[in-house]
């Protein structure tokens, strides 16, 4: 049996215009930080760091996701109490 080629790549597409807005980059630096940020990221990133470290072994990590998990009930219990005041 003699050996062929094997067939070309099709194509690739080609697009008429870009489906991000010329001034997105404009629009995204002139949005507004919100009050929805997570105040928890230093917690979450020291949980993360400590299972990359530890070679993702949860058990030596309980301390940061304590810490993590109490941040986050605070935060919430605070974001329940603005909703319930009408200021959310």
């Amino acid at each position: 049996m003699p050996l062929t080629k094997p067939p070309p790549p099709p194509p690739k597409p080609t697009f008429d215009e870009f489906s991000t807005p010329s001034d997105f980059n404009d629009k995204f630096k002139q949005k507004e930080t919100t009050k929805y940020m997570n105040p928890c990221a230093s917690e979450e990133k020291q949980s993360m760091k400590c299972l990359d470290k530890n070679n993702y072994d949860k058990s030596k990590c309980d301390y940061y996701f304590l810490q993590y998990r109490e941040c986050k009930k605070k935060w919430l219990e605070e974001r329940r109490q603005l909703r319930r005041a009408g200021q959310l």
